[in-house]
């Protein structure tokens, strides 16, 4: 609907309010953009693994499953022989 199809009455009565519209900036500034980066909430890190409160094996099996998976390539990565006095470590996968 367009400016003349609007009746005289309408128009009239449109009229009578006045609304004040305030300036609200496009951009925040800086200075509030980095203290709303400070002030976020932290994630909650358990929740990836789904640990809550009262699961207290997932929180003593976790840490030991995380050890034994990240030292596992050690194993496999290098050999050790012990002739003797001397001690040789070779690289298996060179």
């Amino acid at each position: 609907m367009s400016k003349k199809e609007i009746p005289n009455e309408l128009k009239s009565k449109l009229d009578e309010f006045h609304v004040e519209i305030p300036e609200i900036p496009a951009k925040s500034s800086k200075l509030n953009r980095i203290a709303n980066w400070i002030h976020t909430p932290a994630k909650n890190q358990l929740e990836i693994l789904s640990i809550r409160e009262n699961s207290s094996t997932q929180l003593v099996y976790y840490p030991l499953i995380f050890f034994c998976f990240y030292s596992l390539p050690q194993f496999f990565l290098f050999e050790v022989w012990k002739l003797g006095d001397v001690t040789y470590t070779v690289l298996l996968f060179s």
